[in-house]
């Protein structure tokens, strides 16, 4: 299994609380409708502990590289681009990473 990590600090000046919203509810509204996407985590950090370097960990998880790569180019990886660019810092971090479940 192909998991793809993202850390997301919300753009300077957007409170925490709308970031959560927009997180949990815009654009997980946006990932989830990815083809052939098998499993969408979203975590974003509670208020308290808002002044780290980053606010959220996006978690998609694929058959394969190619289901990834092919979800990106969908219209619906063009919207999730889009709309990460609007509410997010640039220097978001992604792992492109193979998955192994060592304890279940």
């Amino acid at each position: 299994m192909v998991k793809i990590v993202s850390l997301m600090k919300r753009k300077e000046g957007m409170s925490i609380e709308a970031f959560r919203t927009w997180a949990f509810e815009e654009h997980a509204a946006i990932g989830k409708q990815f083809p052939k996407i098998r499993h969408y985590r979203m975590s974003v950090v509670q208020p308290e502990h808002a002044d780290g370097p980053y606010d959220a960990v996006s978690e998609l998880y694929f058959d394969t590289l190619d289901d990834f790569k092919a979800a990106l180019e969908s219209e619906f990886g063009a919207q999730a681009g889009a709309d990460i660019k609007a509410h997010c810092a640039p220097d978001r971090f992604r792992l492109v990473t193979d998955e192994v479940v060592v304890v279940s």
